[in-house]
């Protein structure tokens, strides 16, 4: 048999990328809960995406017999989010489809599942970037703290969690959808005395999205993730961890160009190379209406090793 050629792959982009993408959306953690919009791909968009939205009027009035009502404008307003392009390259040598104990198709296979993961990790780091943004330290651009620890083995309780989220979202606090919290958190969380609190149903639709550990008695989806940042300071000498819990559309991502696909192959190096790449943006949508429009909070824990 001779050596493995180019057309030996059946390299066909729109597969691959039909392929990557559903890895892609598999391995999504904050993103998987996201609001996604498309509107971008339309070709003339440019690389900067605006969001029209009404301003709110002014509260309604009580006059007098003799008094006039004042009257409000209706006038519009809108906020940004530039576009970023991720991409990866993949070589394979033709060796290695001679070498390797998998089978050709395993080998490509694996290579569609790795560059997802890491076109899913990119998208995941951008996301908690924009949910995580302080320009001033301990002030958050895109949430609000809801509860913060100020003693250390101060962990995640029951207690904190319904703190934190009424401290932020008031009689509002179950619209929260989702809470992302660290693995030291969950922990701390499962061994408090109240705990029992959270119901896990290997049917529910979320069961597939990683970490998922179950729904807290009103229906908020718990999610471990260990890229939960630390807070920025230590605590009582200890370290902190900021748990973020959203209602439903709290973030976005939009996406100016789906996954594209193409190879080329290096005639001296003996070697096939596939690149893939997107063009997408990222954005919290809380507070960007109105102060008032809350839509992503904070519940900050001291956690012990």
């Amino acid at each position: 048999m001779g050596a493995t050629a180019s057309t030996d792959l059946l390299f066909e982009p729109k597969v691959w990328s039909d392929h990557v993408k559903a890895y892609f959306d598999d391995k999504l953690v904050f993103g998987a809960f996201a609001l996604r919009n498309r509107d971008l791909q339309a070709e003339g968009t440019g690389l900067t995406v605006n969001f029209p939205y009404y301003k709110q009027i002014g509260a309604c009035e009580e006059p007098t017999e003799t008094e006039s009502l004042t009257v409000d404008n209706l006038s519009d307003d809108s906020f940004s989010a530039t576009v970023f392009e991720a991409g990866k390259a993949v070589g394979i040598k033709k060796k290695a489809f001679k070498a390797t104990g998998d089978s050709s198709a395993g080998l490509l296979a694996e290579a569609q599942r790795q560059i997802a993961r890491v076109h899913a990790e990119k998208v995941d780091n951008k996301l908690i970037g924009e949910i995580y943004s302080n320009a001033v330290p301990g002030v958050y651009d895109n949430a609000i703290v809801g509860y913060k620890s100020t003693l250390k083995d101060d962990g995640m309780t029951v207690k904190k969690f319904m703190q934190g989220r009424i401290g932020a979202f008031g009689d509002k606090y179950d619209e929260s959808v989702v809470a992302f919290m660290h693995s030291k958190q969950l922990l701390s969380l499962l061994t408090d005395a109240n705990a029992g609190f959270l119901k896990s149903d290997a049917n529910d639709p979320l069961s597939v999205v990683k970490g998922f550990q179950g729904r807290t008695i009103n229906g908020t989806a718990i999610v471990v993730a260990d890229k939960v940042p630390q807070y920025f300071e230590v605590i009582d000498t200890q370290a902190a961890y900021a748990c973020s819990f959203h209602k439903m559309n709290a973030y976005g991502i939009m996406e100016k160009q789906m996954m594209e696909f193409d190879d080329d192959k290096d005639i001296l190096a003996r070697e096939i190379i596939v690149t893939g790449n997107e063009w997408y943006a990222v954005k919290s949508f809380h507070g960007k209406i109105s102060a008032d429009d809350k839509k992503s909070g904070l519940i900050i824990t001291t956690e012990g090793e």
